[in-house]
């Protein structure tokens, strides 16, 4: 004799449903950004074969714009953080702390900051400038703190090389306040007192 099968109540069947079309979704949407992941690097030839400025502006439009933003935005704030966090140490005078976080922040720099303030095609695009040379100047501001006075002349240099017919753009000084890409400049080698 079979036993009589029980059925889940309505309430738990749609529960049930719910969860596997979750489930379906997710599994879904893993299997799709893996093939986005596998066509943007098939993707990447395209870009070599067409001239420099095209392959930028092609790249850096719509979604790959904002992302490129946000990661310089996000950047940015860590640069302020990591300027807090070594103002404190030596205001307490944490010799060891300020050794520590100096070998945590310069391979940052390297690895998250410069790809990102590479002097390339990116600086031509309009909407990235003000970025560029906000992170430049938070970089600078870093290093000055970190006693790297040649880092700080050098990125002034190239504030000055690289954004010369822009000294009237409005950008977000490190400190906070919105001044021309010129004021910061001069800012910066007040405060800095790098010649």
């Amino acid at each position: 004799m079979s036993t009589p099968t029980t059925r889940a109540p309505k309430g738990n069947r749609d529960m049930i449903d719910f969860r596997r079309v979750s489930l379906a979704l997710i599994v879904g949407g893993a299997l799709l950004s893996t093939g986005c992941a596998f066509q943007a690097n098939r993707d990447s030839a395209y870009f070599d074969r067409q001239s420099g400025r095209d392959a930028v502006e092609s790249q850096l439009a719509g979604e790959a714009l904002s992302q490129r933003k946000y990661s310089m935005r996000r950047v940015r704030r860590d640069l302020a953080s990591f300027r807090l966090t070594l103002e404190q140490l030596q205001r307490h005078g944490k010799a060891t702390g300020i050794t520590r976080f100096e070998r945590f922040a310069r391979p940052y720099l390297e690895e998250r900051v410069d790809p990102l303030v590479q002097h390339d095609g990116a600086v031509s695009h309009p909407e990235l400038r003000p970025f560029h040379a906000e992170l430049l100047l938070s970089k600078a501001l870093l290093m000055y703190q970190m006693g790297d006075a040649r880092s700080v002349r050098r990125t002034v240099s190239r504030l000055e090389d690289e954004f010369e017919s822009m000294g009237s753009m409005l950008v977000l000084y490190p400190t906070g306040e919105a001044v021309t890409l010129q004021q910061s400049v001069a800012l910066l080698r007040m405060q800095t007192g790098a010649h």
